[in-house]
């Protein structure tokens, strides 16, 4: 099948994978909204794309900004031509939402300048979203907003691709095998224990040295993933580097490169994992037969 973009995006050029769509075709679609708060706008935009692309369902697929985040007179520009804002989307309904990550763990809620925004789109997925997904950073602040769960520092950037498995079986994790390697990328998490204390939400991932994973709301309206099942081959070699040439002192990506030798190529352990953890999420959640 295909993806419809009502405003097209610079990135589709290079996407030949990717069969998208001129228009809309009378046939059964879902609606999806793509809140994009990461800075890396187009590798942010292919990676998601790539991991929504699949064989069953049209997509019709809309990006979007707070007019709150829109300083930045360059980013300004390419929010104006490539994406909707969310003044202008507030009375519409989408089947689902993704709410990306955002580099700021190190700073307090409050102190983002965005964040009332931010707060009143997450109170508008409530009414306006059949379910949506919070990304890493988002899903840390989604938990705090909903559930009053709070994040805590952890000693190290975790970084790296870590073995996670199944808690509780759902439909977002249909066809998933017994172990798992998922990347993650952040400063912060949540307590295990302030999660299941929640009877609304379900730990349905895990992993032994990364924690949790996968959190649901029991009704399919909220899925929290803290770690990055759509990155691609190279972006925590990228991330990596980066923080190098920023001067951090920063651990090399845990199981990421062969050998942990950054020297050496990275190992795609993770592709086929990320498809189907966004294919069940559109099957399962989003469409509406």
């Amino acid at each position: 099948m295909a993806i419809y973009l009502k405003k097209n995006l610079e990135i589709t050029k290079s996407l030949r994978e990717v069969n998208f769509l001129s228009k809309l075709s009378n046939k059964p679609h879902v609606k999806v909204g793509i809140l994009n708060l990461m800075p890396t706008l187009e590798d942010t935009e292919r990676q998601l794309i790539l991991a929504l692309d699949n064989p069953i369902l049209d997509i019709e697929l809309d990006f979007i900004y707070l007019d709150t985040k829109n300083k930045d007179l360059e980013k300004s520009a390419y929010f104006k031509k490539y994406y909707r804002s969310f003044q202008s989307i507030k009375e519409e309904h989408y089947d689902g939402m993704i709410i990306t990550g955002a580099p700021l763990e190190h700073i307090p809620y409050s102190n983002i300048d965005y964040i009332e925004e931010l707060k009143e789109f997450f109170k508008y997925t409530k009414t306006y979203v059949t379910s949506t997904i919070f990304l890493c950073w988002a899903s840390q602040f989604g938990l705090q907003y909903f559930y009053g769960i709070n994040r805590y520092n952890l000693p190290a950037k975790l970084s790296g691709l870590y073995e996670h498995y199944i808690v509780t079986p759902t439909d977002l994790t249909r066809g998933f095998d017994s172990k798992f390697y998922i990347p993650q990328s952040r400063y912060c998490s949540m307590f295990e224990s302030e999660i299941v204390s929640k009877k609304d939400l379900i730990i349905s991932s895990k992993s032994d040295e990364s924690g949790v994973y996968l959190i649901e709301s029991k009704d399919k309206s909220k899925v929290f993933i803290t770690g990055h099942a759509e990155y691609d081959l190279l972006t925590l070699d990228k991330e990596y580097h980066r923080d190098l040439d920023r001067g951090l002192n920063i651990s090399v990506p845990k199981n990421y490169y062969e050998h942990d030798n950054p020297d050496n190529l990275p190992e795609y352990k993770w592709h086929a994992h990320g498809t189907l953890l966004y294919h069940n999420w559109l099957y399962y959640y989003v469409y509406k037969d």
